[in-house]
């Protein structure tokens, strides 16, 4: 007998995980994947990668080159540790490809990465445009993109083979699950990510790459030359995975800007132990990012063990405490009171986004909710009113009360109110009263009232 289509929905629905929030994007992330499991997975498929590679010579022995590459990518981890201080445990390493017809490079979860000799040879790449291209490729790690691609891969396969278990009336999901881990593992670095997972990419990698002390200017012409060189007969596999655009050069220039504050710093850029090529001394990476007044320390070294010996004063511990965030142009223009909300036909978009928001602000995660606001750019009352209660709760009394008034204007016309919408939720806020008691407080504080 026949399962009903019901019956199918329930078994697939049994195998697919949930979604996330992503502490660095603030995006939320469709993961059936751990990523504990996808770093697990992306260890074995490296080094599954790199044996053949060994066994031909085509680990690059070039010292210089090594350690050049090696000097660019370690104040890159340094940087990513200070967004995300859990990857500091991660056991980041690096390996230079020798293949001159290959132009490409990658990041695995789990902070495992490579670059070919193509790129560099092929476009000439200067130190600031090696950094963009690892910084890119990080960001797609530390933004844990990986589990996502690979969670997307498996609930495909997954879905399929519960299908046919379901209709053929047994089920080997556990089995299919662990081939489907392997084999996802393997495609991170073949297989293209999201618009969305590039352009988180490209935010964080320039990012990174200006705080590492590497000049942001590089972010576009970077991709200058990759265009330039996207017709030629080289085996261009960066292109297939991340393909280059005048959209994508034109967001970098925008960013470029705002970058120019953390290049033009002052501070010492830091360096965090890595791996290189086949070296696989254990370092407690715990401790292996070097605050900004250390040496730099190498792996397996004693200055390493004496530092596994240490108490809990590492700089990694203090930024655990206070990891730092993404700059944003929406949550700047947000934090200053200039944000509006015009968009009059994302209705659909804003209720797609309805739960999550209204789960940002009962867990106080109040920035998220101030940039997935602006960013769905619906003209509604909820949003301006959920703008007023993060600008309040985050300390920007002048900006909590622009936002506040808009709610209250909004909430008393028909084509802004949330009651009035066709399939309208105030999330059980009464929007003009929430909106007057908001301004009441923020007014009172500023008068030393409360």
């Amino acid at each position: 007998m026949r399962p009903c289509f019901a019956g199918i929905m329930l078994a697939l629905a049994a195998v697919l995980g949930g979604c996330a929030t992503n502490p660095i994007t603030g995006r939320s992330q469709f993961l059936m994947v751990s990523e504990q499991s996808a770093i697990a997975s992306s260890k074995q498929a490296y080094s599954s990668m790199l044996a053949p590679l060994e066994k031909k010579g085509k680990l690059n022995s070039d010292e210089a080159l090594n350690k050049r590459i090696e000097s660019i990518t370690s104040k890159l981890v340094a940087q990513a540790v200070r967004y995300k201080p859990e990857s500091g445990s991660w056991a980041w390493q690096v390996s230079v490809i020798d293949d001159p017809k290959t132009v490409n490079a990658f990041c695995m979860p789990g902070g495992k990465m490579a670059i070919y000799t193509g790129l560099i040879e092929k476009l000439e790449a200067t130190d600031d445009e090696i950094a963009q291209v690892m910084g890119h490729e990080i960001g797609h790690a530390i933004a844990n993109h990986g589990a996502e691609k690979m969670s997307m891969q498996m609930a495909t396969q997954m879905g399929v083979a519960v299908v046919a278990a379901v209709v053929g009336g047994n089920s080997s999901n556990r089995q299919t699950r662990d081939s489907s881990l392997a084999l996802a593992a393997a495609l991170v670095v073949t297989l293209p990510n999201s618009r969305e997972a590039e352009r988180e990419a490209d935010r964080i990698g320039i990012e990174l790459a200006a705080r590492a002390g590497y000049n942001p200017d590089a972010a576009v012409s970077l991709w200058s030359k990759m265009m330039e060189q996207g017709s030629s007969k080289s085996k261009f596999d960066l292109l297939s995975t991340h393909p280059a655009s005048p959209a994508r050069m034109e967001e970098l220039a925008v960013l470029k800007p705002h970058m120019q504050r953390f290049y033009e710093s002052k501070e010492p850029r830091p360096t965090f132990a890595l791996h290189v090529g086949d070296n696989e001394a254990v370092v407690s990476a715990n401790e292996a990012v070097v605050s900004a007044n250390e040496t730099p320390i190498e792996p397996g070294t004693a200055a390493v063990q004496s530092k596994l010996a240490a108490p809990a004063v590492s700089s990694l511990a203090a930024q655990a405490q206070a990891p730092l965030t993404l700059f944003s142009p929406q949550f700047e223009q947000f934090r200053k009171g200039e944000a509006r909300l015009e968009c009059t036909d994302c209705g659909l978009k804003f209720g797609f986004n309805r739960s999550e928001l209204k789960k940002f602000h009962d867990a106080g995660n109040w920035r998220a909710l101030a940039q997935r606001v602006v960013e769905i750019n619906y003209k509604q009352d909820l949003g301006c009113f959920y703008l007023g209660r993060a600008a309040e709760k985050l300390g920007y009394p002048a900006a909590a009360l622009v936002y506040y008034r808009l709610a209250g204007d909004a909430a008393r016309s028909k084509d802004s109110a949330c009651a009035e919408a066709l399939f309208g939720s105030c999330a059980g806020f009464d929007i003009a009263a929430e909106a007057a008691a908001g301004q009441r407080r923020v007014q009172g504080k500023a008068a030393g009232l409360d």
